[in-house]
């Protein structure tokens, strides 16, 4: 094989790599976006609901396993999302009492208990 016929074979297949990759990215991309789509056309109370029942076998879970620290703190993001602020300040201390801690929600959380208190 010439250097000119190795040089363009490695061309054409190059192509064809980026072809490929960019031929998936465009499917994958399109399918995340309907995913996306679909979520957010969903009703909010459908999702609250969803939610809601998510909590209900969480809380199951957590009353056989007490010492499950992320599963504390998967309740207490879970009650911040439906805006359950006690709930969810509650749970979160149990998963710091655990030694779990998340910076960002407990920011939230205790700014969701002081913009409370000053109402």
């Amino acid at each position: 094989m010439t250097k000119h016929q190795l040089t363009h074979t490695f061309f054409v297949a190059g192509t064809v790599v980026v072809l490929a990759g960019l031929a998936l990215f465009a499917v994958t991309d399109r399918q995340d976006t309907m995913v996306i789509q679909s979520e957010a056309s969903q009703p909010t109370q459908d999702r609250s609901a969803s939610v809601g029942a998510l909590i209900g076998g969480l809380e199951a879970r957590l009353a056989d396993h007490p010492e499950d620290a992320k599963g504390w703190v998967l309740l207490a993001r879970s009650h911040d999302h439906l805006g359950n602020d006690a709930k969810a300040w509650n749970a979160y201390s149990r998963a710091r009492d655990l030694g779990m801690s998340d910076a960002a929600l407990e920011l939230k959380l205790a700014a969701n208990m002081v913009g409370a208190l000053d109402q």
